[in-house]
């Protein structure tokens, strides 16, 4: 079972690096094959500004015209990144090894769970990161202005709250995602059947159990506004908050990629887990910084529809 600790008290160990230096926020995205047709500038300004990474294995992305003004500094899939991870023994024939099943999905995982890897983000100084699907339009000019303010304050591991779930359970998660992109009959950029269902039951074997949270100290405070306290569990994974100045986020990351290459790309059934497995919460938006609208729209971005 999870050892749970006081989040006030989580990660000040020997480890943990420059927690009252500065902010340096960034984001990424990446642009793999061509599920996502095209680059998702803000709509306004970032401002201050802050770098943002786009990682994309498409030419005429990597090079846009000279007239075209972007936000995001272009940058190129590096294999070599994951070559160690193919080696390491309990990835040896795994169902999503990189080197084996390098299908685009799975290669895109590796950049949402192990950016702090990328040489260009580690150039930048990036100590606090926010990931964002394809999918995320910036719209409002603060939001990472925002999202740094909040890190700076110690939130840490913030993400959307799953609302088209009534109960947030896992279960449910697991059993919507049986079929489609992770069924393994749509396009070979999904790869393989992903087997979720069998994956949660590997779940419950572990010693996970829905609504583990509940009786936690910390609950109240970590669940957002009142509306998402039948929800809290799962989550949105099109926009996260990391600060990586914390040693849990990284150990959270490695787990969150390690659930990747041994079970599934469905990553919004690990990220619960991975939460539960290290005992530390999730800082559920919406909250009362940001109460209005949810993981489509709200005062950050509109997340689009796939394909656009």
């Amino acid at each position: 079972s999870a050892n749970f600790a006081d989040p006030t008290s989580l990660d000040l160990d020997d480890e943990d690096r420059d927690l009252d230096g500065p902010v340096q926020i960034c984001g990424i995205s990446v642009m793999f094959g061509d599920y996502e047709k095209t680059v998702k500038e803000p709509t306004q300004p970032v401002s201050p500004s802050f770098p943002l990474f786009l990682v994309t294995d498409q030419e005429h992305l990597l090079n846009p015209p000279p007239n075209v003004t972007t936000a995001w500094t272009r940058v190129p899939v590096n294999s070599s990144l994951w070559q160690e991870d193919c080696l390491r023994p309990e990835f040896v024939g795994a169902k999503n090894n990189p080197c084996d099943r390098p299908f685009v999905f799975n290669i895109a995982k590796f950049y949402k769970m192990q950016f702090h890897r990328v040489p260009q983000m580690r150039e930048a100084g990036c100590n606090v990161v926010v990931w964002l699907d394809a999918t995320i339009r910036i719209h409002g000019g603060t939001f990472l202005g925002h999202m740094a303010h909040r890190a700076s304050r110690g939130q840490n591991l913030v993400a959307y709250i799953q609302e088209r779930h009534a109960n947030g359970t896992l279960a449910r998660e697991a059993i919507e995602s049986r079929y489609g992109k992770y069924g393994g009959k749509q396009s070979p950029a999904f790869g393989p059947p992903q087997h979720v269902w069998e994956q949660y039951q590997y779940y419950l074997s572990e010693g996970y159990r829905e609504g583990w949270f509940r009786n936690e100290p910390w609950y109240d405070e970590f669940r957002g506004v009142e509306r998402n306290d039948g929800k809290y569990g799962v989550f949105i994974t099109c926009m996260v908050m990391f600060d990586l100045r914390r040693s849990i986020t990284r150990r959270f990351l490695d787990c969150w990629w390690r659930e990747n290459v041994l079970r599934s790309t469905q990553d919004q059934m690990s990220f619960p887990y991975c939460a539960w497995k290290l005992g530390v919460p999730i800082r559920a938006l919406p909250d009362k910084e940001n109460s209005e609208g949810g993981a489509t729209h709200n005062a950050y971005f509109h997340k689009m529809e796939h394909g656009m």
